[in-house]
């Protein structure tokens, strides 16, 4: 598996996947057909869906992980050379699969992968890591509160520096990028929705928070705050009644009493400036 060597995939999971391949994991045409689907943007979802049921009972998620690895070396890795896309940005891009397996080593205490989800995002060329920050070409499920059926969609990964220089620079390689490789994107909003986005960290966080910083590049259209976002990115989707939140964090201690003051996070939809 050339792709997980070159995104630094832990090694017990690296075996597993090795595992898989001595053995002759193997999946039928219309497996097959659905891997490929995964890289083309019109038929991810259909593709990622049918590939599931396909798998079937994966409990670690490894089999999907390798499937998904597959592709992005036989057909992701292709079309970044065809628009002539640097070999770092997609490293950088792909590195996502390392970080998904180590947050759900982080949550649950093993290795495993659950965020299939998300990913044919990635393997359909749609998103990419550019600096610290992620931006994807966006047409699905696009919020009504930013006006237009297309965006670049701001991500931030768990491993991202928020800092206002790395956060200036990244989104300028993202300009940059956009205008080199999809100018047909380049001048659409940038949009982003998030916890991070939700109003109530203004309660939450000293002025000086770099994440208030990053908050405060946007205009927040909407907000959402019924949302558990929070659980997962704050306290490592702990399933654990509010009270009993661990409390490791300024901000999960700050964000544990505003919850049972009965504060809602939530999340915020907005437009960067």
């Amino acid at each position: 598996m050339e792709v997980a060597a070159r995104i630094g995939m832990f090694e017990p999971v690296a075996a597993m996947l090795r595992t898989l391949e001595e053995n002759g994991e193997t999946l039928p045409d219309e497996g097959m057909d659905a891997v490929r689907g995964l890289t083309e943007p019109q038929r991810r979802g259909e593709s990622w869906l049918a590939l599931k049921s396909v798998i079937g009972e994966d409990p670690d998620g490894m089999r999907m992980l390798y499937w998904m690895l597959y592709a992005a070396g036989q057909y992701t890795f292709r079309e970044y050379c065809r628009l002539g896309i640097s070999d770092p940005v997609f490293d950088a891009t792909m590195a996502c699969f390392t970080r998904f397996v180590g947050e759900h080593k982080a949550s649950y205490g093993t290795y495993g992968f659950d965020r299939d989800f998300w990913t044919y995002r990635q393997l359909s060329t749609r998103l990419f890591r550019l600096g610290d920050l992620e931006f994807e070409l966006a047409y699905e499920y696009v919020p009504a509160c930013l006006g237009s059926s297309r965006v670049v969609s701001m991500h931030i990964p768990s491993d991202a520096r928020l800092d206002p220089d790395h956060c200036d620079l990244s989104i300028a390689k993202s300009r940059a990028f956009f205008a080199r490789f999809f100018p047909e994107w380049a001048q659409l909003p940038y949009a982003c929705e998030s916890w991070l986005l939700s109003p109530a960290l203004n309660e939450l966080l000293p002025s000086s928070s770099h994440i208030l910083a990053f908050q405060h590049r946007f205009d927040i259209l909407e907000t959402n705050p019924d949302a558990q976002d929070w659980r997962e990115w704050v306290f490592r989707r702990s399933p654990l009644p509010v009270e009993a939140l661990p409390e490791d964090t300024s901000l999960q201690r700050n964000m544990k009493r505003f919850l049972l003051d009965g504060g809602k996070v939530g999340t915020g939809t907005g437009q960067l400036r």
